[in-house]
């Protein structure tokens, strides 16, 4: 998820009752860093926009980071109680940090990041650096409005604070369960419409909602050789729910020699990392020849490193 969403998600948590109702120094500002410091990876992109899409959600998301990251944030944190918080006149006047505590709330901060963003079609390397295997909720929207209104009115300082804040996390957690559910429901419809409508070797289906609009989404059916992409609405009949576009998109013939060559090409080798729904296509004119490296989860984006890579190659 976005790192607001990510750091609303810290604050509540300690709002609900994680930084013991006070009694827990920097309660909210060890879950609101927790809750973002998997992101970390985010600094690879200074290595280039293909080379951050290989490294990002793995291994600052997977086991060991998930046991790294708390202890150095409680070990940063106690550094900076230690030589700033309660430095001077203020020793005596602030409560030392609780190490053990905030190592315990660290690890639920950092926690609650890969179980955020597995919910969307970006998807985690869960298990990384043991496995580079991707999963994905396809459940939310990366960016989604009504969660952060809902975790916002979690944290309004109105009357009965802790009451209201455990009402609106678990109306929140209940729409991320529906919205879980309602994906599933939708890729099953998605597939029994697939099927109806003639095709076959179908692999994958992907359904992923709507930007602030949970009630439609889009669809990609996944067959051995095509990705055939939709519309999905649950507000229309059942039986016009799904919307297939014509022209399915062609994996292409991944044997070719222009496209091994151009899988040498680094930008390549590393957006493919990242794809999930991987298409090649040659390109030639002008006497020259180029490969087209695309993932159909993004073919309607804008030009750029998420849509794919284009690689010149020698004919």
């Amino acid at each position: 998820m976005d790192p607001i969403t990510h750091t609303m998600a810290g604050a509540v948590l300690a709002r609900a009752g994680l930084d013991r109702r006070g009694a827990l120094p920097l309660a909210a500002t060890t879950l609101v860093l927790a809750a973002n410091a998997p992101d970390i990876d985010i600094l690879a992109m200074f290595l280039g926009s293909y080379a951050g899409l290989a490294f990002r959600r793995g291994w600052t998301h997977g086991p060991i980071a998930l046991l790294v990251l708390p202890l150095a944030l409680t070990g940063l944190l106690l550094a900076w109680d230690r030589w700033v918080r309660r430095r001077g006149e203020r020793a005596t006047t602030h409560i030392p940090l609780d190490a053990r505590g905030t190592l315990l709330i660290a690890f639920v901060g950092v926690l609650s990041h890969p179980a955020l963003d597995w919910l969307n079609t970006y998807g985690i390397r869960a298990l990384m650096p043991f496995s580079e295997q991707w999963f994905y909720g396809d459940a939310v929207f990366i960016v989604d409005p009504w969660l952060w209104l809902l975790l916002a009115g979690a944290l309004i300082p109105w009357r009965r604070t802790r009451g209201r804040v455990r009402i609106f996390g678990a109306t929140a957690a209940a729409y991320i369960l529906a919205m879980i559910a309602l994906d599933r429901a939708a890729e099953s419809a998605t597939r029994l419409a697939a099927e109806r409508g003639g095709m076959t070797g179908i692999v994958e289906v992907m359904y992923q909602p709507a930007l602030a609009r949970p009630h439609k989404g889009s669809v990609i059916v996944a067959t051995s050789d095509a990705y055939t992409l939709g519309g999905f609405d649950w507000t229309a009949p059942a039986e016009n729910r799904v919307t297939f576009r014509a022209g399915p998109i062609r994996r292409g013939d991944w044997t070719a020699s222009e496209v091994r060559a151009g899988m040498t090409d680094p930008r390549a080798r590393d957006f493919l990392v990242w794809s999930r729904f991987p298409f090649v296509r040659i390109e030639r004119a002008a006497g020259a020849t180029e490969v087209f490296f695309g993932d159909a989860r993004f073919v309607d984006v804008p030009a750029g490193s998420l849509q794919g890579v284009r690689v010149a190659v020698r004919p």
